[in-house]
């Protein structure tokens, strides 16, 4: 008998063992489909996407891009309608001209979706020390 697996709504889904999610390369940047942990009937649905800085650029400034970025690689189970709000944690290094990105995109079921982003964490260089 599967695992079961209790949701916020109070109401339980069969775990999926048999499925394993991993970083995939699209264009010049990664996804990670969390939502297919659940399956594609379970919303919210989530996924992460790591970007360059000028990728970010573009998406940010265009919401109806970003959306045909999402729909043509299959980032959510169905099309995505409207892409917003957009939220961002600007508030980063500016020392570094090469930042990347992690956007966290939360899909409903009405196909919208919800943007935030974050720098990505640069790792620490293993022979230098963290002060």
């Amino acid at each position: 008998m599967p695992r079961q697996k209790t949701i916020l709504t109070g109401t339980t889904v069969a775990a999926r063992p048999d499925v394993s999610i991993k970083w995939e390369n699209v264009d010049d940047s990664q996804v990670l489909r969390i939502w297919q942990l659940e399956g594609p009937n379970i919303y919210p649905q989530i996924s992460v996407l790591r970007v360059p800085n000028d990728a970010y650029l573009k998406f940010s400034q265009d919401p109806k891009g970003f959306m045909n970025f999402v729909n043509e690689h299959k980032v959510f189970s169905k099309d995505v309608i409207v892409a917003g709000p957009w939220v961002s944690l600007s508030s980063v290094d500016q020392k570094s001209n090469s930042l990347d990105w992690v956007l966290t995109i939360v899909h409903g079921k009405k196909s919208t979706i919800i943007v935030s982003a974050l720098p990505q964490l640069k790792q620490e260089d293993p022979g230098s020390d963290a002060q």
